[in-house]
């Protein structure tokens, strides 16, 4: 990705190489984490082994989408979707924060009615 979509684009973009380590981070991923040199570091301990399977899908030629509980910059752990896709050796990661819209709507709506 080129440096100055890194600074526009939306969601939070990390490209690693094959054993985890972050080459390149999105503005948003700044913004959100205490970005570490390996991209492990900030990934839940009980999340620990679904990272791993997506940092050594490089054998892949289709992207792996899964849920990871990554740390924010406050220490507190949120659920992202994170899609990843290999292109040789380096990773193109997509992390997602998961806000169900659904459940937004709906609480909204039955705070209306009251």
């Amino acid at each position: 990705m080129k440096d100055n979509m890194l600074e526009v684009f939306p969601f939070s973009y990390f490209q690693i190489n094959t054993r985890g380590s972050i080459l390149v981070s999105s503005k948003q991923a700044q913004v959100l984490f205490n970005i570490p040199l390996d991209l492990l570091n900030i990934v839940h301990i009980d999340d620990q082994l679904k990272a791993l399977e997506l940092i050594t899908s490089f054998i892949h030629t289709e992207p792996l989408t899964t849920n990871l509980r990554l740390q924010m910059v406050n220490g507190s752990f949120t659920t992202f979707t994170c899609t990843i896709n290999w292109e040789e050796s380096i990773g193109h990661l997509v992390c997602i924060e998961k806000r169900p819209l659904i459940s937004s709507l709906i609480e909204v709506k039955n705070r209306t009615r009251l």
